[in-house]
């Protein structure tokens, strides 16, 4: 009705506003529902964000109720605690906390207070184990107000246990600087100190620590003696935060020079800013003196080694040359740098001798007088005898052979003459012995035939004379008997001479009646009693030997008789296929050792000459007391000259 009473325009004015209005309250409700659908939208993010955290947060978390129940915790407690969260919110959250801990009393004090509370209490696991727990405790209302309790915990095992770590580390750390052997200083980038241990304070010559940095003044530069060496130091830290260590010549407090090994680093933070240097000292002195010492002695072995005549030379352990001297370069005639790391075997007309030489050493120790012959560059051989032995350095470890040559070319050379001469003169003895027993014979013969029958005739003009003669000449005739007698003495002498130059019962009858008319005859005249044994009971030999044989049991009865005090000797006479055989022992006093080889003793080397010439052997062996022993073997087929 009241449309009717307004006209078109004033309706369709109306209807424009109302569609304006409607419009506008659309936009307002569509504006409400977008906003409305954005605060749930975020909310619904805020409770996500929430519950990601509240599930995946690293520390243990609990919501209680106001009467302290637990309604819900997140998977960290049930790991931290080891129970499952129906079991924790059954117990309640006074069923995680040390009760006996003393800081709980104000900790519920503080949080009733204010409503929040934040500190460390000590915590149970379900294994009843104890564990420090840095709790945060904040009271909050929910959406219908009430109050709740949100209680995060974080097990501070693990941090305590690394702070303990670095308290401990930090008090090692003090008690290995104040009580190193090895000096320390720590000093600011401007060079002033601010920290030295006892022996840095001890190695300058002060009495202590504290001294030693009030005198100082912080400045590590009035130690060094040049003190351009100061700077040395400061340059390598430009280049490099450590210096590595080395030699430095220092002063000390009281104005002495010494000398010391110096390492020093740069020390930063973890940005790189560097916080101060340090400085490790090591005298050096003595040690210094003690290689100058050892240097000195090396020169000196090294002038004894160079001044030797001798070639000397170092071998390693697989048999390479280490070192030689200058006699070892003029043997050879190759220079040491081309000689050291070559074997040294190959320097030796016997590769393999040389060899085996030394390895006798590395298994022996030691090997004397080894013959060897040297390769000169030119062709020229030299012969030497090698004296070795093993060579250690100071923990006995064997390092190689040291090894000492002898030229014996010369020796060799003079002892062939002499070998030589020997044999000359065995053969002139041979040739002597033999003219001698020619002599002997002829002047036998002579003695016997000639001067023999002269004497014999002159005995028959005596008793020719005799017959004719009366009685009233009684005393011519007596004189007459006693030159009868006189002739025949001298007759028996002179038989008996000729006898001794040349026996005739060894030519005549052999060697075994020769030995045993001359030991019967020999027991006749000392009274020393002789035993004689024989096999076979006959043998021929040569006559230069059977004279041989004879000679050396007339000397050695008569050694016998005036050195042996014997009361008997036995005589043992053999013959094998090659050899004759001949003992002769006494019971005697025993001839001394020294005797035996002794010039003086000119009986028992012409036994011995007389051997030799024949090329046999001959053993004397005499025990105090028991008596002496000769044994004598010649061969029956080679005759030596």
């Amino acid at each position: 009705m009241g449309y009717q009473s307004k006209t078109k325009d004033e309706l369709i004015k109306e209807l424009k506003k109302l569609h304006k209005d409607y419009v506008s309250l659309n936009a307002s409700y569509e504006k409400y529902i977008s906003d409305r659908k954005l605060s749930e939208s975020e909310l619904q993010e805020s409770e996500e964000r929430y519950r990601l955290l509240f599930e995946n947060s690293g520390e243990a978390i609990l919501l209680t109720n106001p009467d302290g129940s637990v309604y819900s915790v997140n998977p960290e407690a049930c790991r931290v605690f080891g129970w499952s969260e129906e079991e924790i919110c059954k117990i309640g959250r006074a069923g995680t906390v040390d009760s006996e801990d003393p800081r709980l009393k104000q900790a519920l004090i503080e949080r009733n207070k204010s409503g929040k509370f934040r500190g460390e209490l000590t915590h149970l696991k379900k294994d009843g184990t104890r564990f420090p727990g840095e709790i945060t405790s904040i009271t909050f209302k929910d959406r219908s107000g009430n109050e709740r309790t949100s209680i995060i915990i974080r097990d501070n095992s693990e941090r305590k246990l690394a702070d303990e770590k670095v308290r401990n580390s930090e008090a090692e750390y003090r008690s290995l600087f104040e009580n190193s052997i090895m000096a320390i200083s720590q000093a600011y980038p401007d060079g002033k100190f601010f920290r030295i241990n006892k022996a840095y304070a001890t190695m300058y010559g002060y009495p202590d620590t504290g001294t030693m940095l009030k005198e100082l003044s912080g400045n590590a530069q009035n130690l060094y003696s040049n003190p351009d060496d100061r700077k040395r130091v400061l340059a390598g830290l430009e280049e490099n935060d450590t210096m590595s260590p080395s030699e430095f010549e220092l002063i000390r407090r009281n104005g002495e020079k010494f000398w010391a090994l110096v390492g020093v680093k740069r020390v930063r933070d973890n940005t790189g800013k560097p916080l101060y240097l340090q400085a490790e000292h090591i005298d050096i002195t003595n040690l210094k003196r003690v290689e100058n010492e050892r240097y000195l002695a090396a020169l000196y072995s090294r002038n004894l080694l160079e001044a030797s005549l001798d070639p000397l030379v170092t071998i390693s352990k697989n048999g390479k040359i280490t070192d030689v001297n200058r006699s070892t370069e003029e043997i050879t005639g190759i220079n040491r740098n081309k000689l050291i790391g070559t074997d040294f075997a190959d320097y030796f007309t016997e590769p393999t001798k040389a060899r085996k030489g030394y390895k006798i050493v590395f298994s022996k120790g030691i090997v004397n007088d080894y013959p060897l012959t040297i390769f000169h560059i030119s062709g020229r051989k030299i012969d030497v005898l090698y004296n070795a032995t093993l060579y250690k350095n100071e923990e006995g470890e064997v390092l190689g052979v040291f090894a000492a040559a002898r030229d014996i070319t010369e020796r060799k050379k003079i002892e062939e003459e002499l070998r030589t001469s020997k044999e000359l003169l065995e053969k002139l003895n041979a040739h002597l012995n033999e003219v001698r027993e020619d002599e002997r014979s002829k002047i036998a013969l002579n003695l016997h035939d000639d001067f023999g029958q002269r004497l014999t005739a002159l005995n028959l003009d005596l008793a020719w004379l005799k017959s004719r003669m009366g009685v009233q000449s009684t005393g011519v005739k007596k004189k007459l008997e006693e030159m009868s007698l006189m002739i025949n003495e001298s007759i028996d002498s002179i038989r008996e001479l000729s006898s001794f130059l040349r026996p005739a019962i060894l030519y005549e009858l052999g060697l075994v009646p020769a030995f045993e008319w001359q030991l019967k005859k020999f027991e006749n005249q000392s009274g020393i009693k002789c035993h004689f044994n024989c096999k076979p009971k006959e043998f021929q030999i040569e006559d230069d030997i059977s004279l041989i044989l004879y000679r050396i049991l007339q000397e050695s009865l008569t050694n016998i008789l005036r050195h042996s005090e014997a009361s008997e000797v036995v005589i043992d006479l053999g013959t094998t296929k090659m050899n004759i055989k001949l003992t002769i022992k006494d019971n005697g006093k025993g001839i001394e050792e020294e005797k035996i080889s002794s010039p003086e003793s000119m009986g028992i080397t012409g036994i011995i000459e007389r051997i030799r010439s024949v090329n046999g052997k001959i053993s004397i062996k005499g025990i105090k007391d028991k008596g002496t022993v000769l044994e004598i073997s010649i061969p029956l087929t080679k005759i030596k000259g």
